[in-house]
C-alpha cells in the first residue's frame, strides 16, 4: 500500500496505537502530525519518524 498523498494528524500521536498509526502512515509514504501531551515522548517520535515525515504539536485534545 503506497500513501504517499496522505497527510494526517494523530491525536495521541507520542505513544502507543496513535504511534503505531503514524509509524504504519509514515512507512507506507504519509506524513503525520502529532498532537499529545507529552512533549518528551512527542520529541522521541519525531525523532524516530524523521522530522522530515513528522511534525510534533503540544496538544491537549480532551
Amino acid at each position: 500500500m503506497q500513501l504517499d498523498t496522505v497527510r494526517a494528524v494523530v491525536t495521541g500521536g507520542a505513544s502507543g496505537l496513535g504511534f503505531a498509526v503514524a509509524r504504519f502512515l509514515v512507512a507506507n509514504g504519509g506524513k503525520v502530525a502529532l498532537f499529545d501531551l507529552n512533549a518528551e515522548r512527542g520529541a522521541a517520535a519525531v525523532a524516530e519518524l524523521g522530522a522530515g515525515n513528522a511534525h510534533f504539536f503540544r496538544t491537549d485534545v480532551s
